[in-house]
């Protein structure tokens, strides 16, 4: 039997190499090789610390849901600054819960030369996507500190769960809005807002009650309804709930914390 030239036998591996690989997306995968993990925990770490009662401002960017090229004008314009701490991804970074939707913004936000946290969206859990995301962001449900300052980051994405009763989990969310030790304020983070259809009806008023009266409690922070930046006051008293725009509307939100008193205002690009 003739030999195969070298060249013949390379371009071979190659083709099949392409075809085996773990690159390779399918609406069922979750994870290839080359999927980050534990991207919140990473990130988080990657804060640089500031003193108690230091002024901060973040941007929340909610809502990227296949909109790589608004994505990337927005990376684009965050680098350009230098006066911000971090960026919130508040939920729906994906569309169909789909891991190449995931990479593919992941990658885009992996270029901002600050931090950013993930949050959970209900499109995010769709398909696989719960899947998807805890590998690579982490759990559904977490916090961090900074600056004295704890955030309460959670899912409130009830009609994914049939609006079963489970969330957002209000157990969950008792033991963690608390005032630890070094920690003077908190901030509420999550997708869908209590006055979104989306949101399990039956939680709603436990939910904003338990939210206005926890102590040192300074904002709740949503996303999701792509609309214009919102501010609403449960019977006009509380807390601000803060609703902002989205990416795919070429808007993300600046929000400044300042002597435990928050603004948010709506940057469009």
């Amino acid at each position: 039997m003739r030999k195969s030239p070298p060249y013949f036998i390379f371009f071979i591996f190659v083709i099949f190499s392409l075809g085996c690989n773990s690159d390779e997306y399918s609406p069922n995968q979750v994870f290839n090789k080359n999927t980050a993990t534990e991207v919140n925990t990473k990130q988080i770490a990657l804060l640089t610390q500031k003193t108690v009662g230091t002024p901060i401002k973040i941007i929340v960017s909610g809502d990227t849901q296949r909109s790589y090229e608004e994505t990337k004008i927005f990376v684009d314009q965050i680098n350009q600054r230098n006066d911000i701490d971090f960026v919130i991804l508040n939920g729906d970074i994906s569309d169909f819960g789909l891991l190449l939707e995931f990479d593919g913004i992941y990658k885009l936000y992996s270029k901002l030369r600050i931090p950013f946290i993930s949050v959970i969206g209900n499109h995010d859990l769709v398909a696989n996507g719960r899947a998807v995301y805890e590998r690579m962001f982490g759990p559904l449900n977490f916090t961090f500190n900074y600056a004295g300052i704890k955030f309460v980051c959670h899912d409130t994405n009830g009609r994914e769960y049939d609006f079963n009763g489970s969330t957002p989990n209000l157990t969950w969310l008792k033991n963690n809005l608390k005032l630890d030790a070094g920690i003077t304020n908190l901030i509420a983070i999550s997708h869908v807002p209590p006055i979104d259809a989306d949101f399990d009806p039956k939680l709603v008023v436990p939910y904003e009650n338990l939210l206005n009266q926890t102590p040192g409690l300074i904002a709740s922070i949503h996303s999701h309804r792509h609309s214009k930046l919102e501010f609403y006051y449960k019977n006009g008293t509380g807390i601000p709930f803060i609703i902002t725009n989205a990416i795919v509307n070429r808007a993300y939100t600046l929000v400044e914390i300042k002597n435990e008193q928050i603004t948010a205002q709506e940057i469009n690009f």
